[in-house]
């Protein structure tokens, strides 16, 4: 049932002039047919090799071609638009496109490969810097007049082409040596969205608009040259603290070590000779001491301690005395009294047998 509508179709448009489209792998194209007049009946898109096709959205048949959303086709004044979207080789072949019992146009797509089209890109803009969005294009179209599209909706709308270098906040040149149109957006705000770079080619009856390459701009709020700035001032002042942190611990510690040092230094110096003095009177605040070693012929030492008594400023003596023949030490203690300026002795006699003090 099917086949033999889109025959009947076929037959009431009756015969018409193919014309030729061209279109690149992964690029896309947007197929103008022209009725002459606001389509009534609806209208449609058929593959004839396959006898497949897409019809109007507003149109209630049943679409048969299982075209995954590749394929739209809409009503724009007088036209019937096509928009073929992601085009692959085996897409080429010839098509039908008219109104529904009214004229209709033959179309041959040609799908063709370049290295210009390599499907769709990204690009990155920033608020309030210029953007610059380049594209390439194939050689054939050199001399064209190329256009800048964007996608809104549905629909493409021209936002500038060569035939004008500067239109509001954007501009374009084309570099035709090295095939590249260069479009650049100041003063970056709102624009993020699908953008198309492509040219329009055709007459009255059919025209099309190539589409060879997609670019999809996003719009950021900072910039990286912003975000370095900013993470190399933290990363400064995160050495600036530690510095400083440091510095601080290393003087806390110098002058923790050095006030001990310090302290012994002026309240109790060293002396070198110190392990040869005698045990000291720890009642005494101030003492002078001299230990003598008598000659080695003498088998006996004497020793003299003296200490200096802060209230009278007399001094203590003792004197010990090592009999070798016996083995006993005596000891005289003498003392001077401060109240009869008289001296008091203590004789101590060690026995040997007894280990005891006599």
């Amino acid at each position: 049932m099917k086949i033999l509508l889109i025959s009947t179709f076929f037959l009431i448009s009756g015969p018409a002039a193919c014309f030729d489209v061209i279109g690149y792998s992964r690029g896309s194209i947007i197929i103008y047919c022209n009725n002459k007049q606001k389509v009534v009946n609806g209208g449609y898109f058929c593959k004839e090799s396959t006898d497949q096709c897409v019809f109007l959205e507003s149109d209630q048949t049943q679409n048969s071609w299982d075209h995954k959303d590749r394929v739209s086709v809409r009503l724009r004044f007088e036209y019937l638009r096509v928009f073929y979207k992601d085009l692959r080789l085996e897409d080429a072949g010839s098509y039908r496109c008219g109104e529904t019992g009214g004229a209709s146009h033959a179309v041959n797509l040609r799908v063709k490969t370049d290295p210009c089209c390599l499907g769709p890109k990204s690009v990155i803009g920033y608020l309030g810097e210029t953007v610059t969005i380049n594209c390439n294009y194939p050689e054939e179209f050199q001399t064209n007049n190329k256009t800048f599209n964007k996608q809104v909706g549905p629909y493409l709308s021209p936002m500038i082409s060569t035939t004008d270098s500067q239109k509001g906040r954007f501009s374009i040149s084309d570099n035709r040596r090295s095939r590249v149109i260069s479009v650049r957006i100041s003063d970056v705000r709102e624009d993020g969205g699908v953008y198309y770079c492509g040219e329009r080619i055709g007459r009255n009856e059919v025209s099309y608009l190539l589409l060879y390459t997609e670019i999809h701009l996003q719009v950021s709020a900072s910039s990286p040259s912003i975000i370095i700035i900013i993470i190399l001032s933290i990363c400064v002042t995160l050495l600036l603290i530690g510095g400083l942190t440091l510095i601080f611990f290393i003087v806390i510690l110098k002058k923790r070590q050095g006030s001990p040092n310090k302290q012994s230094g002026t309240n109790d110096p060293i002396d070198v000779d110190s392990e040869n003095d005698p045990p000291r009177n720890n009642q005494n605040f101030g003492m002078d001491s001299t230990y003598q070693n008598q000659p080695p012929n003498i088998n006996q030492s004497d020793s003299v301690y003296q200490s200096l008594d802060p209230k009278n400023n007399q001094s203590d003596s003792v004197y010990q005395t090592l009999s070798p023949n016996s083995n006993q030490a005596d000891s005289v203690y003498q003392s001077l009294d401060p109240k009869t300026n008289q001296l008091n002795s203590v004789y101590h006699n060690l026995n040997p047998n007894a280990n005891q003090f006599n």
